[in-house]
């Protein structure tokens, strides 16, 4: 009798620890599922946004589109704008929520001057020698010479630290590799993130370098219709009041051009003189930057994707993937 308890209890243990081990298993393999799932939803909402840029640079369709008044336009077939505002696709198991923004709404960090550049950093809170450090050392990293600016940074440096690298010593080819140089700390790239205020969403109120430059951009023009807040304040420098006045209005509809564009907001006036050359109202910039969140539900869990693409008519399939991020939130 004692011989069959024993032997019961053991059966019992293993049953109980088999089940647990099945229970675990089956939730691994739900949550597996689930991933797939809105990994799935987050790439149809990329590939239906670069559809959405293909139609935008296509003559065709443009020309389609402007013939139209605004009333004939049903709201699915719109052109998408490429401010950063969101747009949501419906999936059967849950849905996106996409931003799209034009690259050309950015400043070129490998084109900028060390006057703008300057005043980019100063306006993002850094003065005195810390600026002059991350403005050389940014400088040092891009030019092509091995000789020191007062505050900066080249191979000697790069070569001391704890886990060494080279200076570039040429143009940057991503964004990120401003993590490398001197003096740019994660809380200078990607900006404090502070309470929104009233009327706001998740705002970067400090705002970061990554919101400011873009190595796809054109220069030191920017596409007021693409640009967001951080570079209305921090590049051209007005404040942020203002810029939040320029993207409320051209929510409503994109600025033509300049008289459009101070007659619609007044108060840019007075900062016209000094910001005027810097506004271009209609790029053909094909770079777009992509932001993808998928969810199964509201409040649920969320699967990212960002990517970078290009838009071009020589490519198979019109486009060009340059950056392809997963995991992003």
């Amino acid at each position: 009798m004692i011989m069959v308890l024993w032997v019961i209890t053991i059966l019992s243990v293993i049953v109980l620890e088999f089940s647990f081990a099945m229970r675990t298993e089956v939730g691994i393999v739900k949550n597996f599922q689930e991933e797939l799932k809105l990994y799935a939803m987050a790439e149809g909402g990329v590939e239906r946004t670069i559809a959405e840029l293909v139609y935008k640079h296509d003559p065709r369709i443009h020309q389609k589109r402007k013939n139209l008044t605004s009333e004939e336009i049903a709201p699915e077939i719109k052109e998408w704008v490429t401010d950063g505002r969101k747009y949501r696709l419906a999936f059967d198991r849950g849905f996106c929520e996409v931003r799209v923004m034009g690259e050309a709404g950015k400043v070129n960090i490998n084109l900028v001057s060390e006057t703008m550049l300057r005043k980019i950093i100063s306006n993002l809170g850094l003065e005195g020698e810390a600026r002059d450090t991350v403005v050389d050392s940014i400088l040092d990293w891009r030019d092509a010479d091995d000789f020191y600016r007062l505050n900066g940074a080249e191979n000697e440096f790069y070569q001391s630290l704890k886990e060494p690298y080279d200076c570039k010593n040429g143009n940057l080819d991503s964004l990120e590799e401003l993590l490398l140089i001197r003096g740019v700390t994660p809380e200078l790239f990607f900006g404090k993130r502070s309470k929104p205020e009233k009327g706001e969403k998740n705002e970067i109120q400090g705002g970061g370098l990554k919101d400011v430059f873009s190595v796809y951009a054109s220069g030191e023009q920017i596409d007021v219709n693409s640009a967001p807040l951080s570079v209305l304040r921090f590049f051209l420098g007005i404040p942020g009041e203002i810029g939040r006045q320029i993207i409320k209005a051209r929510e409503e509809k994109e600025f033509a051009n300049q008289q459009d564009l101070l007659q619609r907001v007044p108060a840019l006036l007075p900062f016209w003189g000094e910001l005027g050359r810097f506004l271009i109202f209609r790029s053909n910039n094909p770079y777009y930057s992509l932001e993808v969140q998928a969810r199964a539900r509201e409040g649920g869990p969320v699967r990212g994707i960002k990517v970078i693409v290009k838009i071009d008519s020589r490519e198979k399939g019109k486009y060009k993937i340059i950056q392809w991020v997963d995991d992003w939130v």
